[in-house]
């Protein structure tokens, strides 16, 4: 497993965010993890990425305990975090944002050869290399925010509510760039409250509830069992 994330306990002051929540991800894998407001889907993402420590459990990303780390260390190793609400800077234009994303980096010729590859994959920034990101749609500086992620080449991707305000076929638009991206190698962790996008994007499911991990399965078998259905995709 590229990923393992093995009953972990958080805390937010005396509030219990998570308590026992445990998930895998393999490599080349695409996992998403929904549930509902507070279930604890984005505290889990806090937790890989180092901005939260487990009070209990543990973390491992490669053969290697993780989840005492600082953000910076666990970038380093290779995991990229898109946090929601997308946080692009809006005073810098489309390129001076992806190039952030290789601030670990200082392979220059290999960072302007993954810059032009970000261009390929979202031909919309591509025509906007100098646009400043404020000035973009919520579904452009969605692609910003990823294709920044992006170009710290990492090996597992965290994406946070990527669909959130966006129109319906952007949402499809990001989400056919996800499974892309996926079928190119990068594994994938995706957080939704739209079960339905993402048990139609990632390949296995977990649900969260109450700050622990209640059903798992391949997201073909989660689109068919009546609880997922009756709770999370209004059938």
């Amino acid at each position: 497993m590229l990923l393992q994330v093995n009953d972990i306990h958080l805390h937010y002051g005396q509030v219990a965010a998570l308590q026992g929540v445990s998930f895998a991800v393999e490599e080349g894998g695409f996992i998403t993890l929904f549930g509902a407001n507070g279930a604890g889907k984005s505290t889990s993402l806090r937790a890989i990425s180092g901005l939260n420590h487990p009070s209990a459990g543990e973390i491992i990303f490669d053969g290697q305990r993780i989840d005492t780390l600082l953000p910076d260390k666990i970038v380093k190793l290779g995991i990229a975090h898109v946090p929601e609400g997308r946080r692009v800077f809006k005073d810098l234009s489309v390129t001076e944002n992806l190039l952030l994303g290789a601030f670990t980096r200082n392979d220059k010729e290999a960072i302007t050869k993954d810059l032009e590859q970000v261009f390929k994959r979202f031909p919309r920034l591509c025509e906007r290399q100098n646009q400043l990101a404020r000035t973009m749609s919520g579904g452009e500086q969605q692609m910003v925010a990823i294709g920044r992620a992006l170009m710290s080449r990492p090996r597992l991707l965290l994406l946070d509510e990527p669909s959130l305000g966006l129109a319906p076929v952007i949402v499809q638009e990001i989400a056919q760039i996800l499974i892309e991206t996926n079928k190119q190698g990068m594994s994938i962790i995706l957080v939704e409250q739209n079960a339905e996008m993402a048990l139609e994007t990632a390949k296995h499911g977990y649900v969260l509830e109450t700050g622990k991990t209640t059903l798992d399965g391949e997201s073909s078998s989660l689109m068919n069992n009546d609880h997922i259905r009756k709770a999370y995709l209004g059938i």
